[in-house]
Order: C-alpha cells, then sequence, then structure tokens
C-alpha cells in the first residue's frame, strides 16, 4: 500500500513539474516603443551645448525582458573652465506596449530630471527619475509591470559610446522590490527544483510511516 502511495505522489510530482516546465516555454509576445518627450535638451551656463536623446523605432520581444528606453549623447563647445549646465531640466519617457495575443495596447509613463555640467572634454551629467518607478497594467490576459531601470550617464562629446537608460519589463509575475536593474520579480520555481522537492517530501513521508509503524510493534 506505501509503494503505491508513493510511487503516485513522485508521479504527480513529475507531471506537475512538467506542466510548470510547458507553462514557462509558452512565452507571451509582445511589441514596444518608448517616445522621449523631447529629443534634446539645451544646456544652461554658456549655452553651448545639451544633450541628446534616440526615439528607437518599434520592436518586439518575448516574455519578461530587459529593453532600452533611449541612448543619451552630450554636445557642447564650451570650455571647462565655463561648462554647459543643468538644473533640474525635466524630462518624461512614454513607454507604448502592445500585447500580440490581444491585439490590445497600453501605456506607461515615466518622468525624471537631469542635473551636472559638460564642456567641450568632460561630462557629469545624473539622472533622477520620480515617481513612479513602476508601473503595472492588465492587457488582454497578460499583466505588465514595467520597472525604470539603470541609468548609465554620457561621456564627453567625442565619446564614442553612448549613454543609456534601461527599464525592465515582467510578464504574469509578481514584483517583490523596486529600484534599478529590473528589481526583484518572485517566479515560477523551476520543473527540476520541483521535482526534487516532491521527491523530499515522498521520502519523509516514507520514513515517517516506518517510524510509526515500528512504534506500534513495540506497543
Amino acid at each position: 500500500m506505501k509503494r503505491t502511495a508513493t510511487a503516485l505522489f513522485t508521479a504527480l510530482c513529475v507531471v506537475t513539474a512538467f506542466g510548470v516546465s510547458q507553462a514557462r516555454a509558452d512565452f507571451v509576445p509582445w511589441t514596444y516603443n518608448w517616445e522621449p518627450s523631447t529629443l534634446s535638451i539645451k544646456a544652461g551656463g554658456a549655452g553651448t551645448g545639451g544633450l541628446s536623446f534616440t526615439d528607437e523605432p518599434l520592436k518586439h520581444a518575448d516574455g519578461t525582458s530587459d529593453i532600452v528606453v533611449t541612448n543619451i549623447r552630450a554636445f557642447s563647445s564650451a570650455l571647462r573652465s565655463a561648462a554647459d549646465t543643468f538644473t533640474n531640466a525635466p524630462i518624461s519617457f512614454t513607454l507604448t506596449l502592445k500585447d500580440e495575443k490581444s491585439n490590445l495596447s497600453g501605456t506607461f509613463k515615466f518622468n525624471g530630471v537631469f542635473n551636472g555640467s559638460i564642456s567641450a572634454t568632460s561630462a557629469n551629467v545624473t539622472f533622477t527619475p520620480t515617481a513612479p518607478l513602476i508601473e503595472t497594467l492588465k492587457i488582454g490576459a497578460n499583466t505588465y509591470t514595467v520597472n525604470l531601470g539603470s541609468y548609465a550617464p554620457p561621456g564627453p562629446p567625442a565619446a564614442s559610446n553612448a549613454g543609456s537608460i534601461s527599464a525592465h519589463v515582467a510578464v504574469n509575475e509578481i514584483v517583490t522590490g523596486g529600484g534599478g536593474g529590473g528589481g526583484g520579480t518572485g517566479q515560477a520555481p523551476e520543473p527540476s527544483t520541483l521535482l526534487l522537492s516532491c521527491l523530499g517530501l515522498s521520502g519523509m513521508g516514507l520514513a515517517g510511516w516506518r517510524k510509526w509503524r515500528q512504534r506500534l510493534a513495540a506497543a
């Protein structure tokens, strides 16, 4: 009897783990497009330069993913001793996200300010996002949580690499923390982990049954 019960419990665990594996393999397809409120911010101070932003065209993704909001470049001809400056220079970014299974769309909006200085040979610019940093929206049958991610500052105007702002999009996951870099997300357990847990529970149940039989025999 005990062997039959253990076998049935183990089989149930295997079927459950297989089902989790199948569900995780069915990634939700979606498309997205970020729109900055402006393509450039003019600097104060000497006023010879500013910051420029890219407007990335429509892109495709599947399931949870990190995405780039915009690339940032500094431009200036100011001397280092009389740099261009930014003081709480505002900007906003609007994400239009389309759930491909339902063909429905939703929008997410994030705001922030730039501070710092740039010259022809330097860049020292910070970006401070303002609340909310995380927005959640159900589109069709799927729930999308967008977390404004990390900021990589732009280098001097002659730099080859651009700065950037990123975001993390979680699809049908429970977000447990905020902040940059995608925050924390609670995901379904891996099938192998679930199966090992079930086998461990079945082993514990068998050991407990044996101890109960031994106590009964002694009594």
